[in-house]
């Protein structure tokens, strides 16, 4: 009876051990999950892709020449209301797991815009501002708008103005598609899903995505 007592107590007690075990073991799971990583191994192999902002835009108008009023994915828009989309170009990069991987973005159209990589560390947020060279001038941290003829005044951490240009940099850790999204001009439902008006029906100009595809 005392060895039967003393085997389930050593059972119980190896079992909460690895349960705890396991428990911890967790959280790094979730981690590597994100699948890029914010720094490269010293021998990785190195990619470089140039990515500018782009946008598609127009003013509907009906036979007669003039403006009309017209409907946008299940949304009413005004006569004389320009519709229009951000873009990413190009939309997509694909890239090998291992790759040590910059992304040099360059905002051309649209007063601002900031860039983060769903589900990842990578972002915008206090990344290189870079000249034609590539050499660091500052960072996408809050300040002033340095476009003072265009709103906003004031830039959030992580957002770039008109003409600058963002060094992303991270390695290729693991396979698969990764959303690569401008949050000014999109708006990210409960479920994740991608939408190009808010939760009150203001127009984004999006949603604005790119996609990186880690093969």
């Amino acid at each position: 009876m005392l060895s039967k007592t003393v085997f389930l107590a050593f059972a119980s007690v190896t079992l909460a051990v690895t349960s705890g075990s396991m428990a911890a073991a967790q959280p790094a799971a979730k981690a590597k999950a994100a699948g890029l990583s914010p720094t490269c191994a010293a021998k990785a192999p190195v990619r470089e892709f140039l990515i500018a902002t782009g946008e598609w835009d127009t003013v509907p108008k009906g036979k007669d020449g003039k403006p009309a009023a017209y409907n946008d994915r299940g949304q009413p828009r005004a006569a004389n209301s320009k519709l229009e989309r951000y873009t990413f170009d190009p939309g997509m990069i694909v890239v090998k797991r291992g790759e040590c991987v910059t992304l040099r973005i360059h905002s051309v159209k649209g007063s601002h815009h900031n860039v983060t990589i769903e589900g990842t560390e990578i972002g915008t947020e206090s990344a290189a501002i870079t000249n034609d060279a590539g050499a660091a001038t500052g960072k996408a941290v809050a300040r002033a708008n340095p476009n003072a003829y265009e709103d906003p005044a004031k830039l959030k951490a992580g957002e770039f103005a008109r003409g600058e240009q963002v060094t992303l940099r991270f390695q290729a850790t693991q396979a698969g598609t990764y959303r690569m999204i401008c949050e000014v001009h999109t708006f990210i439902g409960a479920k994740g899903e991608l939408k190009g008006y808010d939760d009150k029906n203001k127009p984004l100009a999006g949603p604005m995505v790119g996609y990186i595809v880690v093969l």
